[in-house]
């Protein structure tokens, strides 16, 4: 479920990210990014069914959320995308639920839910500050109009306004999945903050702990000389 949030993010910025060249293969590579947002929305609604935590839920996957990012959670990920229900059938996974007295598929269905509700809330939070941010990047890009060259601002401008369209679809995606109930939202306003800091944290571990990463930060420097 944690690879889950982290793709997610990933097709997002993808989707979002100012286009500057290579419009076409940005165009196709956003649409790409949407397709699997939309594709991944339906795989989520259709996991998670009619499940609703409560805080235990919430405290459960607090507590052993390291632990269970260590399973090897990008097992779940296949070219076509994410697919939730193969999770309830890895035995890694059903070992792990065993050893901590887990009901295996409430716990990932729980786990989904409460993971997918956050990430709904960054989303439709980003979506609400949106134009505040493109108006004033459109603003100090209309100040540097000479310094940029007509053709290069004129790339820019339209990079901008086509990731304001992709971010309002991005938002509309957000829409559709699973929107908490009253009591589930009121847990999740009492552990925004932690869910945040564990979420936020595993991802800045996956980015930095990357020995490729490190690898063509190398070459792209000793490229760059």
């Amino acid at each position: 479920m944690v690879e889950n949030v982290r793709i997610l993010l990933a097709v997002v910025l993808v989707a979002i990210a100012p286009i500057t060249m290579f419009a076409q293969d940005a165009e196709q590579a956003t649409k790409e990014a949407l397709d699997k947002l939309e594709q991944m929305s339906v795989e989520v609604n259709s996991f998670v069914g009619d499940v609703r935590f409560d805080e235990s839920d919430v405290n459960s996957l607090i507590d052993l959320w390291e632990e269970y990012s260590e399973i090897g959670e990008d097992e779940y990920e296949t070219e076509e995308g994410i697919e939730f229900e193969s999770l309830l059938n890895d035995d890694r996974y059903l070992q792990w639920a065993e050893s901590h007295n887990l009901d295996a598929d409430d716990w990932a269905r729980n786990t989904v839910r409460i993971t997918m509700m956050i990430y709904r809330e960054q989303m439709l939070e980003a979506a609400k500050i949106m134009p505040e941010q493109m108006a004033q990047q459109m603003a100090m890009i209309e100040e540097q109009r000479e310094q940029f060259g007509e053709e290069m601002y004129q790339q820019i401008k339209q990079g901008m306004e086509e990731s304001a369209q992709y971010s309002k679809a991005i938002a509309e995606n957000a829409r559709s999945l699973p929107e908490p109930t009253a009591a589930e939202q009121a847990i999740l306003d009492q552990y925004r903050a932690e869910l945040m800091m564990l979420m936020e944290s595993d991802e800045e571990d996956d980015y930095y702990g990357d020995d490729e990463y490190y690898e063509d930060e190398e070459y792209y420097e000793e490229d760059e000389y």
